[in-house]
């Protein structure tokens, strides 16, 4: 056996969430006498590095690159001798910074590249700029990870060659998700011992479609005074958000209470997960929420109908259907047994479809195929 493929992860992330998580598991399980893991992160001078700074508590090599703008040719430069000093044999990109420069600093070394495509979010003016610039740029990689099969039509549609592109699921280690917070999230934030609680997660910009579930969070509490509502993240939309809750007469029964660390944990203590997203690549929220056992109502984008089986584990829409999702809510409000059994469908099904162990064989698979 030859020395092992050395595979450097590049991702601009000031936070660890889904994408973060899937990178760190994927580490973990990747076997070491074939394949050295290797994490790049893009730091601003002064700033924090949760990404990083998790990967060296878990006993992984990780390099930072100073962020620079993405066509910055010094950024370019300064990746391109990391990757000969770490002696990388595949570089693999997160995003669209990621891809820009990992492309240019991967051409100067020969380094065969894999971009991981999990969606574009439309998030602001610039952002759009940077996905369509991103989106041209997935015709030159080596080769191109959708996390979804809907993801992979969207790829396609870019122009990128079929040969080119490879479907690998996110996965999720249910393991980690048996536990529930303590104390519970009625306690700590001040709702009803018997209240209902539907709950999403994520970042509060356009994409989410978040005003769509005040609208129907409107329906539903004029039905049930039992349900509320709670989303769990930050973002630029949080003012509008609040106004129109507000407006809705909905204030105190539809809560933001900011982004969670242990959202793994509180999903255990909400009664039905709900996401009513534009777009989505693979939602690694709705796996937590099925690792959990809750019923979800969410839309029929992107890759969410290969997660969530209609009228099975959870209910779908589209993303304009707000009347809908408010009788798909009031539906499982009013029945615990429906609750229970979609739960426990949505859990085997993660269970039986998007565990690590597939995902890392598939990766390692691949590896072996472009390092070549």
């Amino acid at each position: 056996m030859g020395k092992p493929i050395t595979v450097m992860h590049l991702r601009a992330s000031n936070f660890v969430g889904g994408p973060e998580k899937q990178i760190l598991e994927h580490f973990a399980r990747l076997d070491p006498a074939r394949f050295t893991p290797v994490l790049g992160t893009f730091v601003e001078p002064g700033a924090v590095d949760p990404l990083g700074d998790e990967a060296l508590r878990r006993g992984f090599r990780a390099v930072r690159i100073p962020q620079m703008s993405p066509l910055n040719p010094g950024s370019i430069l300064h990746l391109a001798r990391i990757l000969r000093q770490e002696n990388a044999d595949i570089l693999c990109t997160h995003g669209y910074k990621p891809n820009v420069v990992g492309f240019f600093a991967a051409k100067l070394c020969s380094v065969p590249t894999v971009a991981v495509s999990r969606g574009w979010t439309w998030e602001n003016r610039k952002i759009r700029i940077y996905e369509a610039v991103d989106r041209r740029f997935l015709r030159y990689v080596t080769h191109v990870v959708a996390v979804s099969a809907g993801q992979e039509k969207k790829i396609l549609d870019c122009g990128v060659a079929s040969r080119k592109v490879s479907v690998i699921h996110n996965a999720i280690n249910l393991d980690d998700c048996l536990t529930a917070a303590a104390p519970g999230i009625r306690q700590e934030l001040g709702l009803p011992a018997d209240s209902l609680i539907v709950a999403s997660a994520g970042r509060l910009s356009p994409e989410k479609n978040y005003q769509a579930m005040v609208t129907a969070a409107s329906t539903v509490a004029a039905d049930n005074a039992n349900v509320y509502f709670v989303i769990f993240g930050e973002g630029f939309l949080r003012p509008a958000l609040e106004e129109k809750i507000a407006a809705a007469g909905l204030a105190g029964r539809f809560l933001l209470p900011g982004f969670r660390h242990d959202l793994q944990k509180v999903l255990h203590d909400i009664d039905v997960f709900m996401l009513p997203s534009f777009t989505e690549g693979l939602p690694n929220v709705i796996l937590e929420a099925f690792a959990a056992k809750k019923p979800v109502v969410a839309t029929r984008v992107g890759g969410t109908p290969e997660v969530v089986q209609d009228g099975v584990s959870g209910f779908l829409t589209e993303p304009d259907e707000h009347a809908l999702m408010a009788d798909h809510v009031l539906a499982l409000a009013g029945d615990p047994a429906l609750r229970s059994r979609m739960g426990a469908a949505g859990y085997q099904y993660a269970l039986d479809e998007f565990g690590f162990e597939r995902q890392t064989r598939l990766y390692e698979e691949l590896y072996v195929k472009v390092a070549k």
